[in-house]
């Protein structure tokens, strides 16, 4: 059972955006195994993905309570080694987020920082990340050295050990449709896309070739 399952606030951002005829339906499905738990609306990517693919689900409209009143999407991912899956998520893209990780600790208040890595990164800010359960706003070009705001979009800025996953998110497509955003890097399918929605569960253990099969469900209620 899931610790929280959430829609993602760039999830909104997809839903609107597909209801003007924008966009890619976010039926891909992608996990992680961070030991981060308490999935939030503010996150904009997992808190620790996993290397293997994304992989495509199906999706169907089910009648829940009334009719056509919950979106389902189902589909499974293969591990590709010994592996702890603890979080997944759906995405707007196959295509993986580039992802590295902090070479110096972050306090709370700090507003620079050192990654070991800018290979993938947007080349232009702004552009929101996952640091763990703290999404914050990067500024500038693709470098080891990025200036950030902290708590972006109802996140707590929090201290980060040396070493844990960054990971860059999009808006689901809000700045583009004209909507208020301080994201304004484009951020390409090629990147990572947009993070529909996200949940975190007690650690699955799994062998290579083991797999897990993913149901999720989006219902709308009230009649």
């Amino acid at each position: 059972m899931a610790h929280a399952q959430i829609c993602s606030f760039p999830g909104r951002g997809i839903i609107w955006n597909r209801l003007k005829g924008n966009g890619t339906e976010p039926k891909n499905i992608g996990w992680g195994s961070s030991s981060v738990t308490g999935s939030a609306n503010a996150n904009v990517n997992l808190f620790k993905p996993e290397s293997e693919n994304r992989t495509v689900g199906t999706s169907t409209l089910m009648s829940t309570s009334f009719l056509a009143d919950t979106y389902q999407v189902v589909g499974s991912i293969v591990a590709a080694g010994n592996k702890t899956i603890t979080e997944a998520g759906l995405f707007d893209t196959t295509t993986l987020s580039p992802t590295t990780t902090l070479a110096a600790s972050l306090t709370a208040s700090a507003v620079a920082m050192t990654l070991g890595s800018s290979s993938g990164l947007p080349t232009t800010g702004n552009y929101y990340a996952q640091i763990e359960n703290e999404t914050v706003l990067v500024a500038g070009a693709a470098s080891t050295t990025l200036t950030i705001t902290r708590g972006r979009l109802g996140s707590t800025s929090a201290v980060h050990a040396s070493g844990v996953p960054f990971t860059p998110g999009a808006d689901g497509g809000a700045a583009g449709s004209g909507a208020t955003s301080e994201q304004t890097a484009t951020m390409a399918a090629a990147q990572g896309g947009s993070l529909f929605d996200k949940a975190d569960f007690d650690g699955i253990a799994l062998s290579t070739s083991d797999s897990i099969n993913f149901t999720w469900q989006h219902q709308l209620t009230g009649a």
